[in-house]
């Protein structure tokens, strides 16, 4: 990757966060011989096994990382993968003369902490999830105080059907409306994939 190519080789993966979609960043750690690529080549994955950005050498070599990319996503477990670039039957398929090894690491996006309604036990989960790495949203009608919940990565008010909860199976839900909604916060919640994959 040129100095050029990695600002937006960067910029792509900040786009990827904020979408919240899983990738994987491969780099090549150690050459041998005849290879395309060198150590410290870079490549971003996406999620189907798409080349991004980046190079992590073309061909078979690229075909076998993303393979291993897919894998990475589903255990969540990095990995290096060794690729024999010089024999074509046992190898990656194309004898190239050398071998490659590739460190392939998946990235999650954190998980969400939904926070429905406000008060103290509101305001203190809203900083603890934060501080375990959770993305927090809290989710209060009519209107939230921002400056009590300056950990939230999102606030969203008005939405007095609770409407716009829509977690992910990996996110978690907390009901704190004091008896303010709960009727309509926990149906939403109960029916969403957090639910569901318990």
């Amino acid at each position: 990757m040129t100095e050029g190519e990695q600002p937006q080789f960067l910029d792509l993966a900040v786009a990827l966060r904020d979408r919240r979609e899983p990738y994987v960043l491969a780099t090549v750690v150690e050459t041998a011989g005849s290879a395309s690529a060198r150590p410290g080549s870079k490549a971003l994955i996406g999620q189907d096994g798409t080349l991004l950005a980046g190079w992590v050498g073309g061909g078979c070599a690229e075909s076998a990382v993303r393979q291993a990319a897919l894998e990475c996503l589903r255990t969540r477990q990095p990995r290096v993968v060794e690729l024999d670039l010089d024999d074509e039957v046992l190898g990656v398929g194309m004898p190239c003369g050398g071998s490659m090894r590739v460190y392939v690491e998946p990235v999650h996006p954190a998980p969400t902490l939904w926070i429905l309604g406000h008060g103290r036990v509101a305001e203190c989960l809203c900083r603890f999830g934060a501080t375990l790495g959770f993305r927090v949203v809290v989710d209060e009608a009519p209107a939230p105080d921002r400056a009590r919940f300056p950990d939230a990565a999102e606030i969203i008010d008005g939405d007095y059907g609770y409407e716009r909860l829509q977690p992910q199976a990996e996110d978690a839900v907390v009901i704190a409306t004091q008896h303010k909604g709960d009727h309509i916060s926990a149906v939403r919640a109960l029916h969403s994939p957090p639910a569901m994959s318990r």
